[in-house]
């Protein structure tokens, strides 16, 4: 029944921690110096799905490996379906600071439909609660696109989130791919709204964000101005890696568990998809890396430009970044710039705000790994 599926959950879990510190260990040992952390990030699904002495098991294992620096950003993915007060102050008495919840709407039809039901309330009660211990970045994540959602349902779930306040919203776009994700397959009974209601949606969610005092952040993202994020936007730091935004591009970034990814130097590497294959990895003593790839000097150069415009929107011509090196590129984009798109010039690039929803094809023609037609006109794949 129930309780036998929860047991072995539990024990799935436990063996699973125990697999990630020894992986710490593996990769520590490895280190030719100790290292110490400026971020963690605790994600990839729902780490939450730990129980309390799990989790801090876990934590005090990676953190006397790699020690957290006093101002470091510690973050953590929360279901608010099952996370209690008493598992949050847990984590805020470990140090995090930045909690993201996995909202993706309100609208308890929607919610019902992919299986996620989850009553506001407990969102509310998680929010409140963090914001009386203090010195706490809250960020909600939403999806739209997905089925039974409209402009009309979509604007009721905003309303309540502005009035929970969070520092950061994620506004993500619902991905569709039954052939990767057969569980999708349930959902194509149901209606999902076509391209036009998804931009109105979107569209919906800048105007009444907008007017609650937050500003948009880059492809994705809205944020009220005293947020991390914003202020480095502001300051030209913000940088993006292939996890999202950030304000830490710069620094090495290390892939512990199932699927993770780490990039370190000019090297991509990526563990077994496999928790059964990584733990007998890490147990016979081996890192749990099943692909990488080495960077040439040309990725690299493309790489910094890429993520420039996709987090600030714009860039300057430099010493790394020579225009004459892109001739060809900014051939192809001067059909963009005729549609508005971007505007071109001998300094740099420009993003156009109308543009900005845009910024994957512009990027497209500079990536030489893009298999298509990136400066085609017919943009709305991307928005």
């Amino acid at each position: 029944g129930c309780f036998v599926e929860i047991r072995q959950r539990r024990e799935v879990a436990n063996s699973y921690v125990s697999a990630l510190i020894s992986e710490v260990e593996l990769v520590a040992d490895k280190m030719r110096s100790q290292r110490t952390m400026a971020q963690l990030a605790l994600g990839g699904g729902t780490p939450t799905f730990l129980l309390p002495e799990q989790m801090e098991r876990l934590f005090r294992a990676l953190d006397g490996l790699f020690p957290h620096e006093p101002h470091a950003d510690l973050s953590i993915e929360v279901d608010p379906r099952t996370v209690d007060l008493e598992y949050l102050q847990l984590l805020f008495d470990l140090g995090f600071r930045r909690f993201s919840f996995g909202v993706q709407d309100f609208d308890q039809e929607v919610m019902a439909l992919v299986n996620r039901p989850q009553p506001a309330e407990n969102t509310e009660k998680a929010v409140d609660f963090l914001r009386g211990l203090g010195n706490s970045s809250i960020n909600l994540d939403l999806l739209y696109g997905l089925p039974l959602q409209n402009c009309d349902r979509f604007s009721k779930t905003l309303a309540r989130v502005v009035q929970m306040r969070p520092s950061r919203i994620a506004l993500f776009h619902y991905a569709h791919v039954p052939w990767m994700k057969p569980a999708q397959k349930l959902l194509d009974r149901h209606p999902r709204p076509d391209s036009e209601e998804k931009a109105a949606m979107f569209v919906l969610a800048e105007e009444v964000l907008g007017a609650a005092g937050y500003r948009r952040l880059g492809l994705d993202h809205f944020a009220l101005p005293h947020d991390a994020l914003l202020q480095a936007a502001d300051r030209g730091e913000l940088g993006r890696n292939f996890q999202g935004y950030t304000t830490h591009a710069d620094l090495d970034l290390i892939g512990l568990g199932v699927s993770a990814i780490g990039s370190f130097g000019g090297i991509y590497a990526q563990n077994t998809k496999e928790r059964v294959e990584h733990a007998a990895q890490v147990e016979a003593g081996r890192l749990p890396i099943v692909r990488g790839y080495r960077l040439s000097h040309e990725d690299k150069v493309r790489r910094e430009l890429i993520m420039t415009l996709m987090a600030q929107f714009g860039l300057r011509w430099n010493e790394r970044l020579k225009r004459e090196h892109f001739a060809e590129e900014l051939r192809a984009l001067e059909p963009m710039e005729a549609d508005g798109l971007v505007n071109l010039s001998e300094d740099g690039i420009e993003i156009t705000p109308l543009g900005r929803d845009f910024v994957r094809n512009v990027c497209a023609v500079f990536d030489q790994y893009f298999e298509g037609d990136p400066a085609s006109r017919k943009y709305s794949h991307t928005a």
